[in-house]
């Protein structure tokens, strides 16, 4: 117990408060009077990207920075920094690396995918189906009704993830560490 309150009001406690309140004034400082209306009220930055027409960066201190390609999402970069920082320092990191070296950016952080394409949607539609799979065969017991309501709960995720994949591929949106 005493090693969980030393924790939380001990001196590195106060250190990290300090750390934290610095790190917002820094930002508060960087950021532009609209850029941080928004990062007050939803708690990120929105840039344009110079290299893509069209593209949109959400960052914040906590998640990956999400890409917009015309206001759909396309996908996220991971980058994170070696040592513990306050998220607003995190932010603050990514939206200069984003404005000053966004080629550097894309190519140094780890590229993740939506999760509705077919390599990541096929295991959330088997674990669907597992847990789910004891109910849906209790259905059987209504009859042709409860057969065709089974049949259409176990088909809808692969039909929804195949006309995402189909609608993206239609776009031109490409995925990846290439995507340019």
């Amino acid at each position: 117990m005493r090693r969980l309150i030393g924790t939380l009001f001990g001196p590195v406690a106060l250190e990290q408060d300090d750390a934290w309140r610095r790190a917002e004034a820094l930002l508060h400082d960087s950021l532009t009077p609209a850029q941080h209306a928004s990062y007050s009220t939803t708690g990120y930055v929105e840039l344009d990207s110079r290299l893509h027409t069209g593209r949109t960066y959400r960052v914040d201190g906590w998640r990956p920075v999400a890409v917009h390609e015309e206001g759909r999402f396309v996908g996220a970069v991971c980058i994170r920094p070696r040592e513990h920082l306050p998220a607003p320092d995190v932010l603050l990191a990514r939206k200069l690396m984003i404005e000053g070296a966004e080629e550097e950016f894309l190519r140094s952080g780890n590229w993740l995918q939506p999760a509705w394409r077919p390599a990541g949607a096929a295991p959330t539609v088997f674990l669907l189906l597992a847990l789910l799979g004891p109910w849906l065969l209790q259905l059987r017991t209504l009859g042709g009704w409860g057969i065709a309501a089974a049949l259409t709960l176990l088909c809808a995720p692969a039909f929804v993830a195949v006309r995402q994949f189909r609608r993206g591929r239609q776009s031109g949106f490409r995925f990846g560490r290439s995507a340019r």
